[in-house]
């Protein structure tokens, strides 16, 4: 498992966290103002299985990062990880600031972040920086930029690949700047791992956790259409649900078992799942890449039913473990998905994987994802309807049907 300490926390934010932790609460006392994750990713290194599939370095630049929170607060604070780095991490500037309009800042939102007092960062390798709070009040679907200028030359950057939103990177220190100039777009998101925000109001956080489909591939670009985005939607529309936050954890690639394209799921549960601020729901779907990847790489590292549910047992009794109530998604069909990605063994074997998923009693439900984009009539294939063309990942109506096969009574 990759290491995963905090480092720089802030002074204020260790006294906020250490007093909800007390207990207080008295009718006759104030309220106590929390930590909640509102936004967050999952970070990999340069690792990777695809020689094409690779990080970038800095020098001298700005990276201007986009990201919609799903929590309200009065205060905003930042999570920049180097867990993948082997080098210090030197960021001469970060700032935080609204949107307006694509990376332009609200005018009077702007705000510098530090880290322990000081305007900079500097994050150790294998490590993580929290930031301390700013005052910036956001409301859920706040829409927030964050901008990082890296002045020294930084290696190859801890990184999630597939982030479906338009990045900036521009020359030399523009993090202050309302808008870039001659920026290059990425869309692929550098350093930054999570915003928190603080808040009296009581909140909830359900992270949505799992691999490419959990990421969003093949949905809409910029237009938050990934089933953790209409889940979102979904609890905010319902007033005894508005309380919850989503924070998608899932990674493109990711495997149940085994470190392929980032750790594997079982390694990094803790850390995404367990650590992010709030936490009281998780939905668990990950595992199909343990059947079809092998595979696809022609690895014999393939994995039988048995490890496969061990492994997901495994997750559900860290959350247990935890207090965090954790529901597991069925796999779903993935017949024609990128030969020999897909085989008849591999069919069988999620099959069997299923078949425990549905009876198990180790979660405290199961979501029936493979029932909602399942064509009936083919029920080893995507809907096409809810296909996006490599019949593995749905498109943005796939999504939204998953979205909709959350029963929201779990929240309740």
């Amino acid at each position: 498992m990759i290491g995963s300490r905090f480092t720089r926390v802030s002074t204020a934010g260790a006294l906020v966290l250490a007093v909800a932790a007390a207990g207080c609460g008295g009718d006759d006392e104030a309220p106590v103002a929390r930590w909640t994750a509102a936004w967050g990713t999952t970070m990999q290194g340069a690792d990777s299985p695809f020689p094409d599939l690779a990080p970038r370095s800095f020098s001298d630049e700005t990276v201007r990062q986009r990201l919609v929170v799903t929590a309200s607060g009065d205060q905003v604070r930042l999570r920049l990880s180097n867990l993948f780095g082997t080098q210090p991490l030197e960021l001469a500037e970060v700032r935080v600031a609204k949107e307006a309009s694509p990376f332009v800042a609200a005018p009077g939102t702007d705000r510098r972040v530090h880290f322990s007092g000081e305007p900079s960062a500097s994050i150790p390798p294998a490590s993580e920086a929290v930031s301390d709070g700013v005052d910036l009040a956001v409301s859920p679907g706040d829409r927030l930029i964050v901008s990082i200028h890296s002045a020294a030359a930084s290696e190859p950057a801890t990184w999630h690949p597939f982030s479906l939103t338009t990045h900036a990177v521009a020359k030399g220190n523009q993090a202050a700047s309302e808008t870039l100039t001659s920026p290059t777009n990425i869309t692929s998101t550098y350093w930054l791992a999570g915003v928190d925000v603080e808040s009296t109001e009581p909140q909830k956080v359900v992270v949505t956790f799992g691999d490419s489909i959990t990421d969003g591939t093949s949905s809409t670009m910029d237009a938050e259409k990934r089933y953790s985005d209409r889940l979102f939607a979904r609890l905010q529309a319902d007033p005894e649900t508005r309380m919850f936050a989503v924070v998608n954890q899932g990674l493109g690639g990711n495997r149940l078992l085994r470190d392929s394209v980032g750790p594997s799921a079982v390694s990094r549960f803790e850390r995404d799942v367990l650590g992010a601020p709030g936490v009281t729901h998780v939905i668990v779907l990950i595992g199909i890449n343990d059947i079809g990847m092998p595979g696809f790489l022609g690895s014999a590292e393939e994995a039988t039913a048995a490890q496969m549910i061990d492994g997901l047992e495994s997750l559900a009794d860290k959350a247990r473990a935890k207090g965090v109530k954790a529901f597991v998604g069925t796999l779903m069909p993935f017949e024609e998905a990128f030969p020999p990605y897909y085989t008849p063994e591999g069919e069988a074997l999620r099959q069997e994987v299923n078949t425990w998923i549905r009876g198990n009693s180790a979660y405290d439900g199961v979501i029936d994802f493979e029932a909602a984009v399942r064509d009936p009539e083919q029920p080893t294939k995507l809907l096409a309807s809810f296909d996006s063309g490599d019949h593995l990942h749905p498109n943005d109506a796939g999504y939204e049907a998953m979205a909709n096969a959350v029963p929201l009574s779990i929240f309740e």
